[in-house]
């Protein structure tokens, strides 16, 4: 099951991802639009609800906040006021004290592009650490590199390097996505394994970025009210 958790559009370009052989995407809206109109998670959900109703096939169809904050206090602040309100959260990376904040945040579930920028990977030896500790992923942001200018997408296959460098030596979760907001952007995911090939990564690595880490996010998310303390949480 391949899953694509950073897709900024409707339930229809959902769809094409199902017909590309997706079984889960997640639909992304930026915390200021949520801000700017309150409705948006509202309407969103909707939209999904009646998509699911008028399909026999479902697609499983995540909601995802995508946080851009000021500082570190801007970013705890939005964390806790759409942590129950979104299915996953992702954090706008590049600026090395907000890569350092999500990554101490285990409400937080993917730090995107923290490389975004940047010379290196935005990602060093402590803050994969704390990245490990609190489950937050480590995104590989296709987008990123395809939009790169050929002469510089070197650097960010180095970028992509040194992340899989650091996740095979502390485990950080890393996952793989688009970020696209048309059909356009879509890649097949077999291509995507491939591809990956160029990244450093294995084809067991791709796929991991691609199935395993998503679901294990989806499934933390699930159990995250019943958590009493880290590593116990109450059975109903």
């Amino acid at each position: 099951m391949f899953f694509d958790f950073h897709i900024h559009g409707g339930p229809e370009l959902a769809l094409d991802a199902g017909n590309m052989g997706y079984h889960g995407v997640g639909l992304t809206v930026y915390s200021r639009d949520c801000i700017n109109k309150p409705e948006t998670l509202k309407n969103l959900r909707k939209s999904i609800s009646d998509l699911n109703a008028d399909k026999d096939d479902h697609i499983s169809i995540q909601i995802c906040v995508e946080i851009e904050a000021k500082n570190q206090e801007d970013l705890k602040k939005q964390v806790q006021k759409f942590r129950k309100k979104a299915d996953v959260i992702l954090v706008h990376g590049g600026d090395l004290k907000i890569n350092r904040a999500a990554t101490e945040d285990p409400r937080v579930d993917i730090l995107s592009h923290p490389y975004r920028s940047r010379f290196d990977s935005g990602i060093n030896h402590v803050l994969a650490v704390k990245a490990a500790e609190n489950s937050v992923a480590i995104e590989i942001n296709l987008k990123y590199f395809l939009l790169t200018r050929p002469n510089q997408q070197y650097r960010v296959l180095n970028q992509f390097r040194q992340i899989m460098k650091l996740h095979r030596k502390y485990e950080v979760p890393v996952i793989i996505t688009s970020d696209t907001s048309s059909f356009y952007g879509l890649r097949n995911p077999r291509d995507i394994v491939a591809l990956a090939a160029c990244f450093g990564m294995t084809k067991d690595e791709a796929f991991n970025a691609l199935s395993k880490t998503p679901q294990e996010i989806i499934y933390r998310n699930k159990i995250r009210d019943d958590v009493v303390v880290p590593g116990a949480r109450l059975v109903k």
